[in-house]
């Protein structure tokens, strides 16, 4: 009796890795794609968290929230098209909905139009550079434009 008793808290034990009927330690296959599943879930979860976080991900049903309006923004048609632009292009991945900087300092674009020209503001979208991305190959001339000025009235 004794020894069953001890057979059945073995078998019941939380610490013990082997299921309670698998006497030969191997496990079957289903028990094995199970373990894979999880395995692959708990690597790939933290994964897909960091690419949403960071605006790469694509097919989410979630519609991005627009940069933070000024009062003189609102009423101009073109500050709300590049508003527009700036959230389509997920530029808030970076720069933050209210143009704070999400990664770092140099990031932060609430004041841009007091520390670079018009010029400069230009260049660094149509160029890229110091991990910004490259948009002149995928913004219109006209779209620079707009995000300029608008980036320009940050003061």
């Amino acid at each position: 009796m004794l020894k069953q008793t001890k057979q059945a808290c073995g078998d019941a034990s939380l610490n013990d890795n082997k299921l309670p009927d698998d006497s030969s330690g191997s496990s079957t296959a289903p028990q094995r794609a199970a373990r894979r599943l999880t395995i692959g879930a708990l690597i790939l979860a933290p994964m897909m968290l960091a690419l949403a976080a960071c605006g790469g991900t694509s097919g989410g049903s979630a519609t991005p929230k627009a940069p933070a309006a000024t009062a003189a923004s609102e009423s101009n048609p073109a500050y709300v098209k590049a508003q527009e632009l700036f959230t389509a292009n997920k530029c808030i991945s970076c720069h933050g909905v209210d143009l704070e900087g999400k990664v770092g300092v140099k990031t932060n674009l609430q004041k841009v139009g007091s520390k670079l020209s018009s010029e400069q503001i230009a260049n660094q979208i149509k160029n890229g550079g110091g991990g910004m991305p490259v948009y002149k190959t995928k913004l219109s001339e006209e779209e620079i434009g707009l995000l300029t000025d608008w980036l320009s009235s940050k003061k």
